[in-house]
């Protein structure tokens, strides 16, 4: 919204991890400096710790970056997962095979991969996000992972990477023989002052500012006692409060303008505001509307001027159009629908904790369940509008079935067979970057496409790539490195494999989009 008047190509402040805004405190480049020697030297065990929104899996994702391409590597952003879930989603991640539910042909298949890596002179990571939320059992079996190795190297480097918790959790009796395996250990402690002042700094001038958006000391100083020097909380502060900037046309940030951003940050997630006696008319206005939409989708015409709030449809009528299914009333003394507008805190009454019952939703959801394999992708937020088919999504606490998504909403079953439909903004606070898609992989092998290869469906794959602004080139048929970067970009941003070739899966969602283009 205030880009195009600060004169900046992108939000310089969006919360989901870009490595490309990388800003290297002491702290953050300490803790990238011990996992690239933990990688190099074969070391085994790493750990990464870090307040909530400190950094952490933008390092991670950073040093998947600049790792070279001997390094295979496999990342985990959904911890709450069996031992064998676990297991499955490492061996996809690495490209091999996945669809085994024995523990141990899943252990043979990742341990023939591992071997090959290693004689082919080649090194292999797994990146664990999120280790605090692990049970013991999973613990295990990671622990059980680093005994993969020959007589002088371990096969497999692994990164745990948590929240302060996943050190209380480590240093039970139960877990002294992980924990004695850690050999490098860093914990990233806040930004100080100065740093958050050069974090804000940084940002905007990789957003493209040219000096002419102004921070006062006192700004400053108070995005600090907001922030606390934690990199999330200072992204949030700092967005708010560029967006009060433009609605006032100011493009000096005062100490004012910040207290106003934090003060609706407060609003937004914390504190039930009272409604002024002036609001109360447009107020109800909106409820009425709401109350006529709740044919959702179709009649849901303008919810970006609610984005802040979210949508709740528990309605038995919306979910039977949705699931495609009758389903019971849970208020049957209660009208036939109900919308309402909640704080952010309210969500998780919505959350499905068990990741069974979500499974059975979602094969209630048409083209929900579409065959016995699973797909484990990490899209950007951004990017879940291009996912093929309803899908399980990992939100904090939990799960939910994704439907599907837009530039502005995600739209979402949650427990009770509640249909959600939530500002994309607000979402990003709760999503945890997993998305598993169930599909059938064709009978027929595929053709790959790789280097050096021509013709139409090599230009209808550079044409999906130029959409996304993932080309430099215009298409032209030839799939040369300028198409393979496009590839391998396209992968990182959707979770697949990054290798830059054109395989089944990337091809599956590059044909998704190609549709969303017609």
């Amino acid at each position: 919204m205030f880009e195009q008047f600060f004169g900046l190509s992108e939000n310089p402040f969006n919360l989901t991890p870009d490595p490309k805004f990388l800003f290297l405190s002491k702290a953050h480049e300490e803790a990238l400096s011990h996992l690239k020697y933990g990688v190099e030297h074969r070391k085994g065990f790493v750990m990464i710790t870090g307040e909530v929104g400190a950094g952490k899996t933008t390092i991670c994702r950073s040093l998947l970056g600049s790792l070279p391409k001997t390094v295979r590597t496999a990342l985990v952003l959904n911890p709450t997962l069996s031992d064998v879930e676990l297991l499955q989603t490492i061996n996809q991640d690495f490209g091999i095979n996945a669809a085994y539910t024995s523990k141990k042909a899943l252990l043979d298949e990742l341990y023939e991969f591992l071997i090959n890596v290693f004689m082919g002179g080649e090194n292999a990571v797994l990146i664990i996000d999120e280790c605090q939320n692990l049970s013991p059992d999973v613990l295990e079996q990671i622990r059980m992972l680093s005994n993969l190795e020959t007589e002088k190297e371990k096969l497999l480097q692994i990164v745990l990477v948590g929240q302060p918790e996943l050190v209380k959790l480590l240093s039970s009796p139960s877990m002294k023989q992980i924990n004695d395996r850690i050999i490098l250990r860093y914990h990233i402690w806040p930004l100080s002052i100065s740093d958050t002042r050069s974090y804000i700094n940084h940002r905007l001038i990789v957003s493209g500012s040219h000096g002419d958006i102004t921070f006062t000391p006192g700004a400053f100083r108070r995005i600090y006692r907001y922030s606390e020097g934690i990199p999330r909380k200072i992204n949030a502060a700092s967005e708010r409060s560029l967006l009060i900037a433009y609605l006032h046309s100011s493009r000096r940030i005062t100490a004012r303008i910040v207290s106003l951003a934090i003060r609706e940050l407060h609003g937004n997630y914390y504190t039930e505001r009272k409604l002024k006696p002036a609001l109360i008319a447009p107020v109800l206005s909106a409820l009425a509307v709401l109350t006529i939409g709740i044919l959702w989708p179709s009649l849901f015409i303008d919810l970006s001027k609610m984005v802040g709030s979210w949508v709740i449809a528990e309605d038995r009528q919306a979910v039977e159009r949705v699931l495609g299914t009758s389903v019971s009333s849970t208020k049957s003394q209660q009208s036939a629908s109900e919308v309402r507008r909640v704080p952010r805190r309210d969500l998780r009454d919505w959350i499905i904790a068990d990741y069974d019952e979500t499974l059975d939703i979602l094969t209630q959801v048409p083209d929900g369940l579409s065959g016995y394999d699973a797909l484990n992708l990490h899209p950007q937020p951004e990017y879940l509008k291009y996912l093929p088919q309803p899908s399980v999504v990992s939100v904090d606490g939990g799960y939910l079935v994704l439907l599907n998504a837009d530039k502005g909403f995600v739209r979402v079953v949650g427990r009770n067979k509640a249909v959600l439909e939530i500002p994309i903004d607000e979402f990003k606070y709760l999503y945890k970057w997993n998305v598993m898609i169930a599909y059938t992989k064709p009978l027929e092998q595929e053709t790959i496409y790789s280097l050096d290869m021509t013709g139409d469906e090599v230009k209808r794959i550079q044409a999906v790539l130029s959409y996304l602004g993932l080309l430099s080139i215009d298409p032209d048929g030839v799939y040369g490195m300028e198409t393979a970067q496009g590839v391998e970009k396209f992968q990182e941003i959707l979770g697949l494999r990054r290798d830059g070739i054109a395989g089944p899966e990337t091809m599956m969602i590059l044909r998704t989009i190609e549709k969303e283009m017609i």
